[in-house]
Protein backbone atom coordinates (compact mmCIF):
# COMPACT_ATOMS: atom_id res chain seq x y z
CA UNK A 1 0.00 0.00 0.00
CA UNK A 2 1.20 3.53 -0.97
CA UNK A 3 1.65 5.67 1.47
CA UNK A 4 -0.59 8.51 0.07
CA UNK A 5 -3.60 5.44 0.50
CA UNK A 6 -2.07 4.97 4.47
CA UNK A 7 -2.86 8.73 4.69
CA UNK A 8 -6.05 8.58 3.19
CA UNK A 9 -7.51 5.63 5.52
CA UNK A 10 -5.84 6.85 8.39
CA UNK A 11 -7.46 10.12 7.75
CA UNK A 12 -10.64 8.20 7.21
CA UNK A 13 -10.36 6.85 10.80
CA UNK A 14 -9.36 9.80 12.82
CA UNK A 15 -12.71 11.53 11.00
CA UNK A 16 -14.76 8.62 11.88
CA UNK A 17 -13.39 8.31 15.17
CA UNK A 18 -13.70 12.47 16.10
CA UNK A 19 -16.85 12.30 14.93
CA UNK A 20 -18.26 9.12 16.73
CA UNK A 21 -16.83 10.76 20.18
CA UNK A 22 -17.72 14.52 19.90
CA UNK A 23 -21.24 12.97 18.81
CA UNK A 24 -21.58 10.78 21.76
CA UNK A 25 -20.82 13.80 24.01
CA UNK A 26 -22.94 16.34 22.88
CA UNK A 27 -26.00 14.74 21.72
CA UNK A 28 -27.32 12.97 24.97
CA UNK A 29 -26.52 16.24 27.09
CA UNK A 30 -28.48 18.20 23.97
CA UNK A 31 -31.25 15.54 23.97
CA UNK A 32 -31.90 15.43 27.46
CA UNK A 33 -31.43 19.01 27.97
CA UNK A 34 -34.12 19.66 25.21
CA UNK A 35 -36.62 17.23 26.19
CA UNK A 36 -36.59 17.03 29.99
CA UNK A 37 -39.83 18.41 31.19
CA UNK A 38 -40.16 20.02 34.17
CA UNK A 39 -43.21 18.47 37.19
CA UNK A 40 -44.77 22.12 36.74
CA UNK A 41 -44.63 21.39 32.66
CA UNK A 42 -46.66 17.99 33.13
CA UNK A 43 -48.72 20.01 35.85
CA UNK A 44 -49.71 22.81 32.95
CA UNK A 45 -50.23 19.54 30.42
CA UNK A 46 -52.89 18.23 33.24
CA UNK A 47 -54.54 21.30 33.99
CA UNK A 48 -54.80 22.50 30.07
CA UNK A 49 -56.61 18.75 30.02
CA UNK A 50 -59.13 19.47 32.95
CA UNK A 51 -57.13 18.97 36.25
CA UNK A 52 -59.02 15.73 36.30
CA UNK A 53 -57.47 13.43 39.67
CA UNK A 54 -56.95 9.76 38.86
CA UNK A 55 -57.79 7.69 35.51
CA UNK A 56 -58.92 10.25 32.34
CA UNK A 57 -59.96 8.76 29.46
CA UNK A 58 -58.92 10.62 25.95
CA UNK A 59 -60.01 9.14 22.38
CA UNK A 60 -57.23 7.48 21.64
CA UNK A 61 -55.85 6.14 25.34
CA UNK A 62 -56.16 6.74 29.16
CA UNK A 63 -53.79 8.02 31.28
CA UNK A 64 -53.43 8.07 35.43
CA UNK A 65 -52.67 11.26 36.33
CA UNK A 66 -52.21 9.98 39.73
CA UNK A 67 -49.79 7.10 38.79
CA UNK A 68 -48.45 8.85 36.24
CA UNK A 69 -49.00 5.76 33.57
CA UNK A 70 -50.25 6.02 30.20
CA UNK A 71 -52.34 2.64 28.45
CA UNK A 72 -52.85 2.43 25.01
CA UNK A 73 -54.73 -0.89 23.21
CA UNK A 74 -54.03 -0.97 19.69
CA UNK A 75 -56.86 -3.44 18.08
CA UNK A 76 -57.21 -5.55 14.62
CA UNK A 77 -59.80 -8.07 13.51
CA UNK A 78 -59.14 -11.77 13.36
CA UNK A 79 -60.22 -14.52 11.51
CA UNK A 80 -62.84 -17.09 12.79
CA UNK A 81 -60.12 -19.58 12.36
CA UNK A 82 -57.01 -18.14 11.93
CA UNK A 83 -53.78 -19.56 10.95
CA UNK A 84 -50.31 -18.66 12.55
CA UNK A 85 -49.60 -16.79 9.92
CA UNK A 86 -53.09 -15.29 9.89
CA UNK A 87 -52.49 -14.29 13.84
CA UNK A 88 -49.39 -12.92 12.92
CA UNK A 89 -50.63 -10.30 10.61
CA UNK A 90 -53.20 -9.41 13.12
CA UNK A 91 -51.00 -9.00 15.51
CA UNK A 92 -48.58 -6.77 13.00
CA UNK A 93 -52.09 -4.94 12.67
CA UNK A 94 -52.48 -4.44 15.91
CA UNK A 95 -49.17 -3.49 16.99
CA UNK A 96 -49.31 -0.67 14.03
CA UNK A 97 -53.02 0.39 15.73
CA UNK A 98 -51.20 1.04 19.50
CA UNK A 99 -48.60 3.01 17.50
CA UNK A 100 -51.28 5.27 15.40
CA UNK A 101 -53.05 5.49 18.96
CA UNK A 102 -50.14 6.76 20.73
CA UNK A 103 -49.20 8.87 18.50
CA UNK A 104 -52.64 10.70 18.28
CA UNK A 105 -52.79 10.36 22.28
CA UNK A 106 -49.89 12.27 22.50
CA UNK A 107 -51.45 14.77 20.02
CA UNK A 108 -54.71 14.85 21.74
CA UNK A 109 -53.25 15.40 25.61
CA UNK A 110 -50.40 17.95 23.70
CA UNK A 111 -52.43 19.90 21.41
CA UNK A 112 -56.09 19.01 21.71
CA UNK A 113 -58.71 18.14 19.06
CA UNK A 114 -61.54 19.55 17.76
CA UNK A 115 -64.77 18.26 18.63
CA UNK A 116 -65.69 17.45 14.96
CA UNK A 117 -62.62 16.26 14.22
CA UNK A 118 -63.64 12.93 11.16
CA UNK A 119 -59.65 12.27 10.43
CA UNK A 120 -56.65 13.55 11.31
CA UNK A 121 -52.59 12.75 9.62
CA UNK A 122 -49.67 12.78 12.03
CA UNK A 123 -46.60 11.78 11.46
CA UNK A 124 -44.01 11.24 14.49
CA UNK A 125 -41.91 8.65 16.47
CA UNK A 126 -43.38 6.39 18.96
CA UNK A 127 -41.76 4.38 21.72
CA UNK A 128 -44.03 2.49 23.42
CA UNK A 129 -42.19 0.32 25.04
CA UNK A 130 -42.84 -3.26 26.48
CA UNK A 131 -46.52 -4.55 26.02
CA UNK A 132 -48.31 -5.04 29.00
CA UNK A 133 -50.89 -7.65 27.52
CA UNK A 134 -51.86 -8.94 24.10
CA UNK A 135 -54.21 -11.75 22.71
CA UNK A 136 -57.36 -12.41 20.95
CA UNK A 137 -60.56 -11.01 22.32
CA UNK A 138 -64.00 -10.71 20.87
CA UNK A 139 -62.31 -11.35 17.04
CA UNK A 140 -59.57 -8.82 17.36
CA UNK A 141 -56.41 -9.30 18.05
CA UNK A 142 -55.36 -6.67 20.92
CA UNK A 143 -52.09 -5.40 22.22
CA UNK A 144 -51.75 -3.36 25.00
CA UNK A 145 -48.92 -1.35 26.20
CA UNK A 146 -48.66 0.34 29.49
CA UNK A 147 -46.02 3.27 29.95
CA UNK A 148 -44.77 6.03 32.31
CA UNK A 149 -46.30 9.45 31.23
CA UNK A 150 -43.02 11.32 31.19
CA UNK A 151 -42.28 8.69 28.33
CA UNK A 152 -45.03 9.47 26.22
CA UNK A 153 -44.21 13.54 26.83
CA UNK A 154 -40.89 13.61 26.35
CA UNK A 155 -39.56 10.38 24.01
CA UNK A 156 -42.54 10.60 21.61
CA UNK A 157 -42.20 13.02 19.20
CA UNK A 158 -45.41 14.55 16.71
CA UNK A 159 -43.93 15.67 13.44
CA UNK A 160 -45.45 18.82 12.13
CA UNK A 161 -46.71 18.83 8.57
Amino acid sequence: MSAWARFRRNLRRAIVVSGAVLFAALVPAGIASATSLSEMEIRTIWRNNGAVEGVQEFSFGTIDWNGRAVTVRGRAPVPADPSPAQKLLARRAAVTDLYRRTLGLLYEVKYGLPRRVESISLEGWVHPGKFAAEGIEDGHYVVEAVMPLRRLLEDCVVFGK
